[in-house]
């Protein structure tokens, strides 16, 4: 049984190393265990912005614990659609495709061993 296990298990290995699954994080050379997740702006200027976004919604959230508007940021949720492009960008979709067949591979490992203590 654990000659199966361990098939399926490399057959999993095998295909994430030739996968895009997990395209995220990138391992950062010369650091091991330091990864970074890349974002993308379309300028310089569009990355200040975003930046700014991030500062005033901070803001926001600082001086307000209702729905009113703050004094100093106008139209706060403009700047909140910024954040959420920035966080869609960080989701990791391709990850969990990848998790999905390693759930799948634990569920079948999992019955295959109640089937093999059912046997015995």
């Amino acid at each position: 049984m654990e000659t199966n296990e361990n098939k399926k298990a490399d057959d999993f290995i095998k295909e994430l190393k030739g996968s895009f699954y997990f395209r995220t994080l990138t391992p950062q050379r010369g650091k091991d265990g330091i990864y970074h997740a890349d974002i993308k702006f379309t300028s310089y200027i569009n990355l200040i912005f975003t930046v700014q976004n991030l500062m005033k919604i901070a803001l926001h959230a600082l001086e307000n614990s209702d729905l009113e508007n703050s004094s100093q940021i106008e139209d706060p949720a403009f700047h909140l659609t910024s954040i959420l492009e920035i966080a869609i960008q960080l989701l990791p979709c391709c990850e969990a495709e990848g998790l999905d067949k390693l759930h799948k591979l634990y569920l079948e490992i999992n019955q295959e061993n109640k089937n093999e203590q059912m046997d015995n």
